[in-house]
């Protein structure tokens, strides 16, 4: 128990004097008495905000934020998807209209799609929310650029579009003079003449004497002269741009020189027998964006022999 002190107090009825003993209050009651206060206020705020279901100030705040922020990243991804919507769109027409048009091959979607370098780019934002839309918007960014380089080569393709028309492989390769020739073998499936087995023909065979003049069947560049043993034998290949490219075959001279551009009509070179073959003949080979495609879907054999003489230049002697 705590110990007091004496106080000598005046009465004024009697006067007298009383003496009072006063309780003196020990500090660690003092601590007891506040600290159980506290403990007993805390509870009751805690029951409050508990029963009540309602966060504390600075909480409710911070949830606040929060749903603001996760409302503005969700509206972002929105946004995001229709952009990409409208990119697929580009992509797709830009590949099967514009590319394919000017015969340019397809981008891959390993190359459209494919990311940015460096592992620690979101090192930063790993495990956030925000970490989805940067690097979605990483990935928009480089399909754009891609997409915007397309269209370049494309709008430079379309600015020459006036020539396509002279570089699409659109004659025979031999004067139609039809005593010249003999259209041996047509392209497809067929028996091998020198090795016996069934075989894809990727070209069609001209039977005709050595020597006749082999013409340059669109504007071009020469981009491959050979002179082999066997296989194509004596060949050349020639590109035409916007996706096309010819060879012709088993010739006996040639007249150009590799990297010579060429014009429609101008001779190659002559026929002949060289390489794997079983007579003599030329062997012509139209290819579209890498694959062989039918050379007499891009040639007229009734054409008059005079007017395609009118359009070919004589081979020099």
């Amino acid at each position: 128990m705590a110990k007091g002190r004496k106080k000598y107090v005046l009465n004024p009825e009697t006067l007298t004097v009383d003496v009072r003993e006063e309780t003196r209050i020990q500090g660690w009651q003092v601590a007891l008495v506040t600290t159980a206060g506290l403990i007993l206020f805390l509870l009751f705020m805690w029951l409050r905000v508990g029963s009540s279901r309602q966060d504390l100030p600075k909480t409710a705040i911070l949830r606040r934020q929060n749903a603001e922020w996760n409302t503005r990243i969700d509206q972002m991804s929105q946004q995001l998807d229709r952009y990409e919507e409208l990119l697929v769109m580009l992509e797709e027409r830009d590949d099967r209209v514009y590319r394919s048009v000017y015969g340019l091959d397809e981008i891959p979607q390993a190359i459209r799609r494919s990311g940015l370098g460096g592992a620690k780019r979101y090192a930063e934002l790993e495990g956030t929310a925000v970490e989805g839309i940067v690097r979605r918007l990483d990935q928009l960014e480089k399909r754009v650029f891609i997409q915007s380089k397309s269209f370049d080569d494309v709008s430079i393709l379309q600015r020459t579009a006036g020539d396509m028309a002279t570089h699409i492989p659109a004659i025979p390769p031999l004067n139609t003079d039809p005593s010249t020739y003999r259209l041996s073998s047509p392209f497809g499936y067929r028996v091998h003449p020198v090795l016996g087995y069934s075989k894809r023909h990727t070209g069609m065979d001209f039977a005709c004497p050595p020597g006749n003049p082999i013409y340059a069947t669109g504007d071009g560049v020469v981009v491959k002269v050979a002179r082999e043993r066997t296989g194509y034998g004596i060949h050349v290949e020639v590109d035409h741009g916007f996706g096309y490219k010819t060879r012709y075959a088993h010739m006996s001279r040639i007249d150009v020189t590799l990297g010579q551009r060429v014009s429609r009509g101008d001779c190659l070179g002559l026929t002949g027998r060289s390489g794997m073959v079983s007579g003599p003949h030329l062997h012509y080979e139209v290819m579209y964006r890498k694959d062989y495609v039918n050379p007499a879907l891009y040639m007229d054999l009734t054409i008059p022999a005079s007017d395609y003489a009118a359009m070919v230049k004589k081979p020099q002697n």
